[in-house]
């Protein structure tokens, strides 16, 4: 387990934002734009290449991943799958400063379930967005019904508890990002 958790970690740690933003512009994505180091941050700073690379690349890790869990044993491909995640969300390469997880998340999916549920999801975070309006939050009501979205098309606990750790570690980077736009409106607001 200690291997796959290693593993698992260090391939979900490639931080492919920083390295295609590095090799395009010669840039530190964590100091433009938005500092995320993620997909949509590398799209809006850097342009539509670089940014494809990143998508592919990051989710590759989850399919890498899940390969890793696949391997070990059944039901290790999730473990495997949330910790690329971690990796992704936390990587020790460039001080635990990355991205969201979502193209992860979204790359190890693909590998552990129906061909449907990734698009399904996707409209369902669309439909949310077009709810609400704003990108973050819908991010947030997403990841916060993703246990019961998971749990409901596998009808299963398993599948619950890991929509409950992904969504968890998907959300978090989406509230800490909110609270920080938040307190920069109120200090504006307060000026």
């Amino acid at each position: 387990m200690f291997l796959l958790v290693l593993k698992s970690y260090f391939v979900g740690s490639i931080p492919f934002a920083f390295i295609f933003t590095r090799l395009a512009r010669k840039l530190d994505i964590r100091k433009i734009g938005s500092g995320n180091v993620g997909t949509t941050n590398v799209f809006k700073q850097i342009g539509p290449l670089p940014a494809f690379l990143t998508a592919v690349g990051d989710g590759c890790k989850g399919l890498i991943a899940v390969m890793i869990g696949s391997a070990v044993g059944s039901g290790d491909e999730l473990i495997a799958l949330l910790v690329a995640i971690i990796g992704h969300n936390w990587p020790v390469w460039l001080k635990f400063q990355g991205g969201g997880g979502l193209a992860t998340f979204i790359g190890g999916m693909i590998f552990i379930t129906e061909w449907w549920v990734v698009p399904s999801l996707l409209v369902f975070w669309g439909l949310i967005y077009l709810l609400i309006r704003e990108y973050k939050r819908s991010v947030l009501v997403t990841c916060s019904l993703l246990p019961f979205f998971l749990g409901w098309i596998h009808s299963s606990w398993t599948s619950f508890l890991f929509g409950l750790g992904a969504g968890f570690l998907m959300g978090l980077k989406n509230i800490r990002s909110l609270l920080r736009t938040t307190k920069t409106a109120g200090k504006v607001v307060g000026s």
